[in-house]
């Protein structure tokens, strides 16, 4: 038989509608386990091959969307890894989605985040260029409305909201399907309906392929982020929480201990925490909030560390100025005053008693004393000179070439 006679489906949908069963059905077997539960029985990916109307038909059951055993992480891992591979095993691709409603239940928005998440994982166009719906329950259906001679069409055609809008996207694709009913007239009616909704999509378009698949990782990465995005937000704003407390801390207490290095940690954790949301927003956009309150930590830490530095610059630069100053002043003391500052004699200095004595003789000649003592103002020159300038050697290093001629007193 030529691979073109062959036919790929994949069954995809919320848990509980009826996606094992549909596969039943169309495969006219019970191939896949069902339970008519809104826990799922199908958790990982299985496949069964069957002859309809002399076709090989290949049926996908992929893990159901919205596993109610599971917790909503573990839930989201099985069904995108589930969806993952149901597309690499079969890399020959889909012909057709078979999207699985349930009639009976209102499209409520939980219905509606189904096909969101599916989107995701396969790419916004998947609806309208591979998507078939499958509307369970069918029995209900004829039950509901018996005796009033409404189609399921005529039913469909009333529909209002989100699922008008879905029916729209797939172009009106969609058949009713009774999994419960034992009459073989029915059984084949439907299913050869699905087949023919399965060729107009063969004809005017083509395989869903892991080409289509990896064009798709965009969205797939927009969903893993989104998904993730409450539990990144919760750590972040923790660890952002602590670093704005040590800060407030810190600039309550400038200036004491290791003030500028704490500051210099902070910013280097902050920094890291920026590297890693970053890196988990994958580029989506999805953590921009979470990405500018961590900036502006950092924007915050850069400042006042640029405070620090330039208070501790500040304070080098004026202790340097009083360093030099006392410096200078000290050098002046050393270089100046002591050549017109002599000590307090001591008593037992004589030669400096000697020459005090001779001074008090010579200002008592300028005061009025000139003329009785000028007599005796020869000797004491003499006296003075002699006294004077070995002195002045000894105690004020003076240089020994200074002709003491130089120095006069005032007659």
């Amino acid at each position: 038989m030529s691979k073109s006679s062959e036919i790929d489906l994949l069954l995809i949908g919320k848990t509980g509608n009826g996606k094992s069963a549909t596969g039943n059905s169309i495969l006219g077997r019970k191939a896949f386990k069902s339970c008519a539960s809104a826990d799922s029985v199908t958790k990982s990916v299985d496949f069964e091959v069957g002859k309809v109307n002399g076709r090989v038909v290949k049926v996908v059951d992929s893990p159901g969307v919205g596993d109610t055993e599971l917790d909503k992480e573990k839930a989201f891992t099985l069904v995108l890894d589930g969806l993952k591979f149901a597309i690499v095993a079969n890399p020959v691709g889909y012909h057709a989605f078979l999207l699985v409603l349930k009639y009976g239940s209102r499209f409520t928005a939980e219905e509606h985040q189904t096909v969101k998440f599916l989107k995701h994982v396969f790419g916004q166009s998947f609806v309208g260029d591979h998507c078939i719906i499958v509307m369970t329950n069918g029995d209900t259906f004829v039950n509901n409305h018996e005796g009033s001679g409404k189609t399921f069409e005529s039913w469909c055609e009333e529909q209002t909201g989100e699922f008008k809008e879905i029916l729209k996207e797939c172009n009106g694709r969609i058949v009713l399907f009774d999994n419960r009913t034992r009459d073989e007239e029915q059984k084949t009616s439907q299913t050869q309906k699905l087949m023919r909704m399965v060729d107009h999509l063969r004809k005017h378009g083509k395989r869903y392929t892991d080409e289509s698949f990896e064009n798709a990782l965009k969205t797939r990465t927009l969903l893993i982020v989104e998904f993730k995005e409450p539990l990144i937000r919760e750590e972040t704003l923790a660890e952002t929480s602590l670093m704005i407390q040590k800060l407030e801390k810190l600039q309550a207490n400038r200036l004491q201990g290791s003030w500028l290095k704490q500051l210099e940690d902070l910013l280097i954790q902050a920094e890291a925490l920026y590297t890693k949301v970053d890196s988990q927003d994958r580029g989506t956009g999805v953590l921009k909030s979470l990405k500018e309150t961590v900036q502006s930590i950092k924007s915050q830490l850069s400042d006042e560390i640029k405070l620090c530095f330039n208070t501790v610059k500040k304070n080098e630069m004026l202790a340097n100025k009083n360093s030099k100053e006392a410096r200078t002043e000290s050098q002046t003391d050393q270089q100046g005053r002591p050549s017109c500052v002599m000590e307090h004699p001591n008593e037992n200095d004589e030669p400096m008693n000697e020459l005090l004595k001779i001074l008090e003789d010579l200002r008592l000649k300028q005061t009025g004393q000139r003329r009785h003592m000028m007599d005796s103002y020869s000797e004491s020159k003499g006296k003075f000179q002699n006294l004077l300038f070995p002195l002045l050697l000894s105690r004020f290093n003076w240089p020994s070439a200074m002709s003491f001629k130089s120095f006069n007193v005032t007659q």
